[in-house]
């Protein structure tokens, strides 16, 4: 993925399961700071990192101000639907606050700005999606991602959208599980899991999003990418995917449908992505999911192997 080097990379969202992922996979090309919320400490020598708060416009300016920043890959927000939905205050300042701050800046300075929405913009009626059919989300987190998207978009040919989907994948240890850890720790503590058959996605490798990613910050491609696995499956067949690749019992993994789950916000049906642009456009093969398990599970902590980039 050889193309133009940057200057400095500023990646928001950095000890997030893509943020620690674009990190990972940088390779030295690029300068990059990298941005959190938390008082998390990290320790990497391919990026700095520094604690900002992104809902503060004067914080994020002197972010600016301070270090030469060529390009934005803004990860960074509140990604769980459910707690979205049941705080849309926070929620819509972690999101759209920041994002406008964010835009404003790289407006200011003359910086590219990434922005990584999701395919939560749909509601799952009619998979899978090209990144012209239009949007309607179903809950608030997609609505936000909408409102993002509109204002990322007013930079014009200095914004590129990133649409990724349900991503999986090694992460901080300070950062929130995504279902393939989660159903790890679950399925090796020998618990029983409910996965629903009635919802579709093209899980997606986050290491391969990143390297994704990197491939349109090198190219310089504007407009709006989607970014998924090669394979589209249901929850429950992740499930089993991930049991039979980390040799645990597929007998432990229980089928039901979304009803069995009132409590939590209702997801679209099947917001399955194309990648077709992605690949003609850039060359890119995309992951089959197994592909991409195989590529975790040789990295897996629980095995004493760990890829030199933490990854």
């Amino acid at each position: 993925m050889a193309g133009k080097k940057s200057g400095v990379v500023l990646i928001t969202g950095g000890t997030g399961l893509l943020g620690h992922a674009l990190v990972g996979t940088n390779r030295g090309r690029h300068e990059v700071v990298a941005v959190h919320l938390r008082e998390h400490r990290v320790e990497n020598a391919r990026a700095r990192y520094g604690r900002v708060d992104l809902r503060a416009r004067e914080e994020v300016a002197h972010l600016f101000r301070q270090f030469d920043v060529d390009v934005v890959i803004h990860t960074a927000g509140i990604g769980v639907v459910d707690y979205v939905e049941r705080h849309p205050g926070e929620a819509w300042e972690a999101n759209v606050k920041t994002t406008a701050h964010i835009a404003e800046a790289c407006e200011a300075r003359g910086a590219r700005l990434v922005f990584i929405s999701s395919n939560a913009v749909f509601d799952g009626t009619a998979a899978p999606y090209a990144e012209e059919a239009p949007t309607n989300p179903i809950h608030r987190y997609g609505a936000m991602k909408v409102e993002c998207e509109k204002i990322v978009q007013g930079l014009g040919e200095a914004c590129t959208i990133v649409r990724p989907i349900l991503m999986y994948g090694w992460h901080l240890p300070c950062a929130r599980m995504n279902p393939v850890t989660w159903l790890l720790g679950k399925l090796r503590g020998g618990e029983q899991v409910r996965l629903v058959t009635d919802v579709r996605e093209n899980p997606l490798s986050s290491r391969w999003c990143a390297e994704a990613v990197w491939a349109l910050v090198e190219a310089e491609r504007s407009g709006i990418f989607h970014v998924a696995g090669r394979d589209t499956v249901s929850r429950y067949e992740l499930g089993l995917a991930v049991a039979e690749i980390f040799s645990l019992d597929p007998e432990k993994i229980v089928p039901v449908g979304s009803p069995a789950f009132p409590e939590l916000v209702l997801r679209p049906p099947n917001t399955s992505l194309s990648t077709e642009k992605l690949e003609r456009e850039l060359g890119l093969r995309t992951l089959g999911l197994r592909e991409g398990l195989h590529g975790m599970s040789e990295q897996d902590p629980a095995s004493g192997c760990r890829h030199p980039d933490g990854l």
